[in-house]
């Protein structure tokens, strides 16, 4: 387990105020993305604590133990113990404890020294990991299903980040409960009577991980197998990588491109996965980067020669490219009000789906295009390198 400054809501640890029932309770979840499993955890929990094993297979395949400590209907104590499959020697450990007001915590990473992590946080705060106990959300939505309310706001905090965030939890009918955050993503929970989660949908946001509640799973065999398929050479790995494109002659320019590549992983994308009318990272996690030592002409739109990130707004029939003037950025933080200029695309349908996401320079005398290709979509602009 990292700890990344912006982790997916696909992970959820939770600290509760309290479960919702006195009896004991255990469930098993899968976790994917698009046609790929991502993890697998089972839980068990009683009033007084909760367990869950979890593998995850991305970047590289790890066993998580987690145990959550409640006392007085408080969260008092949580550990988390990272293994890879058939290690007896942990990669990581951590080890919080909590006050009314705040969270103390250690991380051990191998040898390296131990980071000592102080936050401020409210008694009930919901903690978010970079891996995926959702028994964590259950036990919330399951206190929501006993209220007399429709919904609840409460403080939730991401690991590595400086301060706490918020979510919040809305009823819809009987039998569904939605899931938000500070952060823009939405989910669908599809519930029990009870308020067991039976299955999540991504609606909107960056965490687009399902999940499945199964109602058996062996998580040492689910281990086993993910490590043997690692190890043939068949691991998920990154989930959505970094590549750089480097053009060294598009008429007479040096451009450069930084941008994150997911994949298509059997989901239809433009429209669901990337909502139309919205503005989109143009890849995946931090923002996409763009280096120009030549000013462009983008049909009369001139770009000087600079570095900008670069950002999009699909629709069904026409797309907008954003060149925007601030750099390093995570992909969800667009600032409008830096955006320099915003051109009109050209979209095509491409003959067969493109997997991974990619940007490409198509160069020429006087300049080129830049297309953006992912399913069968191609978006793109041309250009010409001004004297």
């Amino acid at each position: 387990m990292m700890f990344a400054r912006r982790a997916i809501v696909s992970l959820v640890v939770v600290a509760l105020a309290g479960r919702a029932s006195a009896a004991d309770d255990t469930g098993n979840f899968v976790v994917q993305l698009g046609q790929d499993t991502t993890s697998v955890e089972t839980y068990s929990r009683t009033d007084s604590r909760l367990e869950v094993d979890q593998v995850g297979r991305a970047p590289r395949v790890l066993r998580r133990h987690f145990t959550y400590e409640f006392a007085n209907s408080s969260m008092s104590h949580l550990a988390i113990v990272v293994t890879p499959p058939g290690a007896t020697i942990p990669t990581q450990t951590v080890d919080a404890t909590f006050a009314a007001d705040s969270m103390h915590m250690q991380v051990h990473n191998g040898t390296q020294p131990v980071q000592n992590i102080n936050v401020a946080m409210p008694a009930g705060t919901l903690v978010v990991a970079g891996s995926s106990p959702w028994s964590g959300y259950e036990g919330r939505i399951m206190k929501l299903v006993q209220s007399k309310n429709d919904s609840l706001r409460a403080t939730m905090y991401f690991f590595g980040a400086p301060t706490t965030s918020w979510f919040s939890l809305h009823k819809r009918g009987n039998d569904m409960v939605e899931i938000s955050n500070e952060h823009g993503d939405l989910f669908q929970a599809r519930i029990d009577k009870a308020g067991h989660v039976l299955a999540v949908t991504p609606v909107r946001g960056t965490g687009k991980y399902s999940v499945t509640r199964v109602a058996s799973l062996d998580v040492n065999a689910m281990a086993a197998g993910f490590a043997a398929r690692e190890k043939a050479g068949a691991g998920l790995g990154t989930l959505s990588p970094r590549d750089t494109l480097s053009v060294a002659n598009a008429g007479g320019a040096v451009l450069w491109v930084d941008y994150g590549r997911p994949r298509k992983r059997g989901r239809a994308i433009f429209g669901t996965v990337v909502p139309f009318g919205e503005v989109w990272r143009t890849g995946a996690n931090a923002a996409t980067q763009f280096k120009t030592d030549k000013a462009l002409d983008f049909g009369g739109t001139v770009v000087p020669a600079g570095f900008y990130t670069l950002w999009t707004i699909p629709s069904a029939k026409d797309w907008k490219f954003v060149v925007n003037s601030e750099t390093g950025q995570w992909g969800t933080e667009h600032k409008p009000e830096k955006d320099l200029y915003t051109i009109d695309m050209k979209v095509s349908t491409l003959p067969q789906a493109v997997e991974n996401f990619t940007i490409s320079v198509d160069p020429n005398t006087q300049g080129g295009v830049l297309n953006l290709d992912w399913d069968t979509t191609q978006a793109s602009v041309a250009f010409v390198v001004k004297p």
